[in-house]
């Protein structure tokens, strides 16, 4: 083909159609430009079939990752509030009549409003793009946001779990050891049964009428409501992506 039009080019020459040749020239040119850009166009198309390839692969991963944190997430706030239950109960305790209720009962009851679960993200493939900087062939602002935002969202989701810790650390074991028997309070977790029966009763018509534990016993169990209200925004968040990414995957 180069030769067929070198050969016409030449013939122009020899017979001195220097206007027609120069015509020829530019058309020529201009063949050679549309040429390059279609291999450009092209090579344009197949580079966004790429990465529209790579960003369905992306957010079908981060979909269930994210759906492996929010049931994670779900399980936690569920064990949350219902330890939020048993403070209340606990509170509305003080100062009344427990004749009525068994050690045992107590026993589990305390157990359940000392414990302290912590959300902790599964977020390996949220790093991963982050880092290898996959996150920018998601096409989707909102999307690409959140998980710019995710470590943060986590944070602000659990950070009141310190201030329970706290709590507990500072002035609630403090208060109960020597009264409280622990060893017996231990024994009602599924995984310590074979823990040992502590050698005294635990003193709980001493600890429903301290009014010192009763503000302690409020505080944490405000502390666990402010949990909870933390983890619903942030799974609410969870699946509000999850319902993005769904429809993007649709589309």
């Amino acid at each position: 083909m180069i030769k067929f039009f070198r050969h016409i080019r030449q013939s122009m020459i020899n017979q001195n159609r220097t206007k027609k040749y120069l015509l020829y020239a530019i058309g020529e040119i201009i063949l050679v430009v549309i040429g390059i850009l279609i291999a450009l166009q092209i090579n344009n198309w197949n580079e966004q079939r790429k990465i529209l390839k790579s960003e369905k692969e992306i957010l079908t991963n981060l979909k269930s990752e994210l759906i492996i944190n929010r049931d994670q997430l779900s399980t936690i706030l569920n064990i949350h509030k219902n330890e939020y239950r048993i403070g209340l109960k606990l509170i509305s305790m003080f100062n009344t009549d427990i004749s009525n209720s068994t050690e045992l009962e107590l026993d589990s009851l305390i157990g359940k409003i000392e414990s302290v679960y912590t959300f902790e993200a599964n977020d390996g493939y949220i790093k991963s793009l982050i880092a290898s900087g996959k996150i920018d062939h998601i096409q989707n602002k909102e999307i690409k946001g959140f998980i710019t935002a995710f470590d943060g969202l986590v944070i602000d989701a659990t950070q009141e779990t310190g201030m329970l810790e706290r709590l507990l650390n500072e002035r609630f074991w403090p208060a109960v050891d020597g009264k409280i028997n622990s060893s017996n309070r231990i024994r009602r977790y599924e995984d310590y049964t074979d823990f040992p029966k502590g050698s005294y009763t635990s003193d709980y018509n001493w600890f429903f009428s301290n009014r010192e534990l009763e503000d302690i016993v409020s505080n944490m169990t405000s502390w666990k409501n402010a949990i909870i209200l933390d983890e619903q925004i942030l799974k609410e968040s969870i699946n509000h992506m999850i319902r993005l990414i769904t429809n993007e995957l649709n589309n």
